[in-house]
């Protein structure tokens, strides 16, 4: 049987020649970009400088009428803005600039009673409240760098974390007329330098420190309870 007579599902499809018409051409080489080539749109004379936001609170200290006085940029949110009015804090006006200062026009709000910069209002308050604040903080970051502080917040967060473990070991120890394994060290005001030896403050101050915690290992808490018993 020919192939004319042979039905139409056996007549197999003939091969496929391949010709130099029928290749695909292999693709040119790319060359890669160069990562320090410029932009054609900054070959031009263009200055490299960043594009940050101005800092207005220092730029506007020496063009206060009063040099008393340090400047802030303080949220208008009804909360943070009655906190700052309790702190000290007053709303400039434009009175409490030299004459000819413009550079807060644009902020300029209610004829010049205030100045309004997105949703953060000019405040000024004085000097001495001002570095006293700033005094306060340095005396407390200071005190805890004091070895008697340090070793206080340490035990107080050892009693803290262990517990009951603690409480019973002493308890262990109690029966036995030994010392406890483990109490706070407690300064006095003369172990607490600055500012920190206001009890009020080192309460205050103490209570905000985080961060990790020497606790020790209950295999120190046991080794010390069984030398007891020899």
């Amino acid at each position: 049987m020919d192939s004319q007579n042979k039905p139409q599902s056996q007549i197999k499809p003939p091969v496929p020649t391949m010709t130099s018409a029928s290749m695909i051409p292999p693709l040119e080489p790319v060359e890669p970009p160069n990562p320090r080539a410029l932009p054609d749109e900054l070959s031009e004379d263009i200055v490299a400088r960043p594009l940050g936001a101005p800092d207005f609170a220092n730029d506007v200290k020496p063009y206060l009428a009063n040099p008393n006085l340090y400047p802030r940029w303080i949220f208008t949110d009804r909360r943070r803005f009655s906190q700052a009015c309790a702190q000290g804090w007053r709303v400039a006006k434009k009175s409490d600039l030299k004459p000819g200062y413009a550079r807060l026009n644009p902020f300029e709000a209610e004829g010049g009673t205030k100045y309004i910069n997105g949703d953060l209002i000019l405040m000024l308050i004085d000097r001495k409240i001002y570095l006293g604040a700033l005094r306060y903080k340095h005396d407390v970051a200071a005190a805890f760098a004091d070895a008697a502080v340090q070793r206080r917040i340490s035990a107080g967060r050892a009693v803290n974390d262990l517990g009951a473990t603690v409480a019973a070991v002493n308890q262990q120890r109690a029966r036995q007329g030994a010392d406890p394994v483990m109490s706070v060290f407690t300064p006095g005001a003369a172990d607490l330098p600055g500012v920190m030896s206001n009890p009020d403050v080192a309460a205050k101050e103490l209570g905000r420190i985080g961060g990790s915690r020497d606790t020790g290992t209950l295999a120190d808490l046991a080794s010390r309870v069984d030398k007891t018993k020899t």
